[in-house]
């Protein structure tokens, strides 16, 4: 059942990414696109949307190859506008994506998931 849930989890964010993706929704200033986000949170999404008590196998790999794409502030600033706009979107578990970096250990890409964080202010 979980297996289940998780495939369908992973299909709606291709889905909503490419139909996002298309009508020219997903936007950044940075180098790092929102897809480049949401494809390397796709293997997290057992843990930060489901009742995974860890991160998948997979997850942690994924978010180091996006942070060692984040060289800049405006890469910050575009994962962190990603993250607000999708997080809701999603369902993440604001929690659970707040431990990510640190259960990965990542450092560029430590930018706060909530809906309420003025990203312009990222640095």
């Amino acid at each position: 059942m979980a297996v289940n849930g998780m495939v369908k989890a992973v299909f709606l964010v291709g889905l909503v990414v490419t139909v996002m993706t298309a009508w020219g929704v997903v936007r950044t200033e940075g180098a790092i696109s929102c897809n480049q986000v949401v494809s390397a949170l796709t293997p997290c999404a057992g843990y930060l949307i489901g009742n995974a008590a860890t991160p998948a196998p997979a997850c942690c790999p994924a978010i180091k190859g996006l942070d060692s794409q984040v060289k800049a502030t405006p890469d910050r600033q575009a994962v962190c506008n990603c993250l607000k706009n999708q997080a809701t979107s999603f369902g993440v578990k604001l929690g659970k994506a707040a431990n990510l970096p640190g259960l990965c250990k990542v450092t560029d890409i430590n930018v706060p998931v909530n809906p309420n964080v003025d990203c312009s202010k990222i640095h």
